[in-house]
């Protein structure tokens, strides 16, 4: 049974602006946070009239979602928010890894002292999470952190697919961090120092490196959790 169609209205988060690149990063967070789960189905009507714009944003919006695997169009029904495969979310997973180490081969040398600037306030914003453990909270800092990253590759093509198959990956891993969560917070904050020093040398290889590693980290405990899951059946 698809869940209850709760409109687009009911969400408390505030509205972009009404321009459909903004409208697009607002339904991919909820997407990534669960306010969207799966199978909720994502009303053009509703959608327009709680960003004040026509249909025609709205709707470029959702392909854009369609495109990144976060929705579907199905005949009769209209743009339903997509589940999440098991095995699927393994391939995305394997794929993140072999992305990651592409970074070095296409770096963006102008962006490394702002990725550098953004990691170091990165950690200083860690440090109050560590003491209040708010999972959205930390969900924001790890975003920040695949920007600044992201920002690292010169490459466009690289750049947009790294970007796609991290979102892609986010809901899942959000869907079971709270279980790890001081866990994982410890691992983000040696994250944000190894990729500090690497950017303080202009090691742009070596942030990629960085980020492989903790995402093998994530990779594990996801599968974990689903284990975990399995035998409690």
């Amino acid at each position: 049974m698809e869940p209850e169609n709760r409109g687009a209205a009911q969400v408390t988060s505030p509205s972009p602006r009404g321009q459909a690149p903004d409208i697009y990063d607002a339904l991919r967070e909820r997407i990534c946070l669960l306010r969207y789960p799966p199978g909720m189905r994502l009303s053009e009507h509703e959608l327009a009239g709680e960003f004040a714009v026509s249909r025609t944003p709205v709707r470029q919006a959702l392909q854009r979602l369609e495109y990144d695997g976060l929705a579907t169009t199905r005949n009769g029904v209209g743009t339903i928010v997509t589940g999440v495969d098991g095995l699927a979310f393994e391939e995305i997973y394997e794929f993140r890894l072999r992305l990651s180490e592409l970074l070095g081969d296409f770096p963006a040398l102008d962006e490394v002292l702002s990725a550098r600037n953004a990691v170091m306030a990165l950690q200083e914003k860690l440090e109050p999470l560590k003491i209040s453990r708010e999972l959205e909270g930390f969900w924001g800092l790890n975003h920040e952190l695949h920007f600044a990253t992201n920002r690292l590759i010169a490459n466009k093509a690289l750049r947009e697919t790294h970007e796609r198959y991290y979102f892609q990956a986010s809901r899942i891993w959000y869907s079971v961090i709270r279980r790890f969560l001081g866990e994982q917070i410890e691992d983000f904050s040696n994250e944000l120092a190894e990729t500090a020093h690497a950017l303080a040398v202009g090691d742009v290889k070596a942030v990629g490196y960085i980020q492989r590693n903790h995402i093998a980290f994530g990779l594990q405990r996801v599968r974990q959790a689903r284990e975990d899951w399995f035998s409690s059946i």
